[in-house]
């Protein structure tokens, strides 16, 4: 057996062939299985891959190696082996040995995590650099700031980064100064990252948004509260309130006692003897129509009768109170999400959190002023859950329609949506259990698994972002995860 040649070279995305030749030395018909051997026989095709021989005579096999031009593939030498296999004759089979080297490529796309940044101090955000080539990339950041506006700088200035993995580097974004009213300004700024080997920058474009320390509406309602009070201090001071009786004095004639000569009168105990009715006073008449008095009638400004007097009204009270109660909501709990590569957990950075914020794995950091890693979970009556974090909970975890990106999302008809669990399928998830404590997060709309896409490097330290990608034997730790 002979490979012609021995050693070879291919680009990426192109194709080489080697060609074996292969003798049957016996004095029988043989028939020979041919196949590749190591990492690049899943790109090697054979061609035939069964020769059938004579005695003393001789065929040539072609093997066509066709590596992808992805970041699968690293570059330089890869050794392969082509086995041979008698027919019925396994521990006959032979081996030869070849090798092929793959050629470099380099490609990489780089993005701001989020384009769009808010705080009224300070607002932070990230570059994320994805190699998409077969070797390593270096890649260098700088900024520019909008004037005075704003001020952006870059940690670290430069990353390297392994074939098919991702690097990041910090931006701190903090204004030229504090707006404490009137309302929300946008600064655009840009971040230009260079890889090692080309003079083209790319220049990645962002936008941060200061809101005022003070908004608007609170200028609005500070000033209705104002008039208010302004109004009602008017109305206080300006009422009069005096008490007002019926009651007047009772006028000293025709014999009756004045209310000061009543106080002084002695007891009933002690009163003198009426006259007889022959002496006793007549009371004056009441004046008639024409202004004399009329017989019989009492005198005006007279007081009643004992037993004419009005009899003052009881006061009434009464009392009552209102319960109140409603529905119960869906059952709630402050969990952390651990992923089976390595333990990574779910979370993002406080100051970004907002619409479309993507969610990434992280290290552990606990309770940290900067970072949230904790997440409340809601279980509703139908066997599905939503995923807000801890720091928001206006917003739930989201399936991105365009590129199955996990991401931050304000809920679809707020807080109420939220509690009645009225949210759409690509806002719902259901919980898997593959034991120990583990599950799949499955998503609502058809069932994939929230999936951790990048396994991080024995030394590197990058985060890895989470994609809803088909549920998969391959993607097994970054498809499982742990409720803590």
């Amino acid at each position: 057996m002979l490979l012609e040649p021995a050693a070879t070279k291919v680009a990426p995305g192109d194709s080489a062939v080697v060609r074996l030749r292969v003798r049957n030395t016996g004095d029988t018909v043989e028939e020979y299985r041919l196949s590749v051997l190591g990492d690049g026989a899943g790109w090697a095709v054979v061609e035939p891959a069964v020769l059938r021989l004579y005695p003393g005579t001789e065929e040539v096999a072609e093997i066509t190696f066709t590596p992808p031009r992805t970041s699968d593939v690293a570059a330089g030498p890869l050794p392969f082996g082509v086995r041979v296999e008698p027919g019925g004759q396994p521990d006959a089979a032979d081996v030869t040995e070849g090798r092929i080297t793959v050629g470099a490529f380099s490609e990489a796309r780089a993005e701001l995590v989020p384009r769009r940044v808010r705080g009224w101090r300070r607002a932070v955000g990230r570059v994320a650099v994805d190699n998409l080539g077969n070797q390593p990339l270096t890649a260098s950041f700088s900024s520019r700031d909008n004037g005075d506006a704003v001020e952006v700088q870059v940690v670290p200035g430069a990353v390297r980064v392994a074939p098919g993995r991702a690097g990041f580097a910090e931006l701190d974004i903090r204004p030229g100064k504090v707006k404490w009213v009137g309302g929300g300004t946008e600064h655009p700024f840009s971040v230009s990252v260079v890889r090692a080997g080309s003079t083209t920058p790319e220049v990645l474009n962002g936008t941060y948004v200061q809101p005022s320390v003070f908004p608007r509406w609170v200028l609005a309602a500070g000033s209705v509260v104002m008039a208010a009070a302004l109004a009602l201090a008017v109305v206080w001071f300006q009422h009069d309130p005096s008490i007002k009786t019926q009651a007047s004095e009772k006028p000293e004639s025709a014999g009756l006692l004045s209310p000061q000569e009543n106080s002084q009168a002695p007891a009933a105990s002690q009163a003198p003897p009426s006259p007889p009715a022959s002496q006793a006073p007549t009371a004056p008449a009441a004046p008639k129509a024409d202004g004399q008095p009329r017989p019989g009638a009492p005198a005006p400004g007279a007081a009643p009768a004992p037993g004419t007097g009005t009899k003052p009204r009881p006061e009434s009270g009464g009392g009552g109170g209102d319960t109140g109660g409603g529905p119960s909501g869906p059952s709630e709990q402050r969990v952390s999400i651990e992923t089976g590569q390595r333990g990574g957990y779910l979370g993002m950075f406080r100051d970004s959190m907002g619409d479309s914020t993507p969610v990434y794995t992280l290290g552990w950091v606990g309770d940290q002023k900067d970072l949230d890693e904790y997440w409340i979970l809601r279980r509703y009556g139908d066997g599905t859950v939503s995923l807000s974090p801890s720091g928001n909970p206006s917003l739930v975890l989201d399936r991105k329609a365009e590129n199955n990106r996990g991401q931050l999302w304000n809920a679809d008809g707020g807080q109420d949506s939220i509690r009645a669990g009225r949210l759409p399928a690509n806002q719902k998830w259901r919980l898997k259990d593959l034991g120990d404590g583990w599950v799949s997060i499955l998503s609502a709309t058809d069932g994939q698994c929230l999936t951790d896409m990048y396994v991080k490097q024995n030394g590197g330290g990058n985060v890895q972002q989470t994609l809803v990608y088909a549920c998969e034997d391959r993607f097994l730790l970054g498809q499982k995860w742990k409720l803590g």
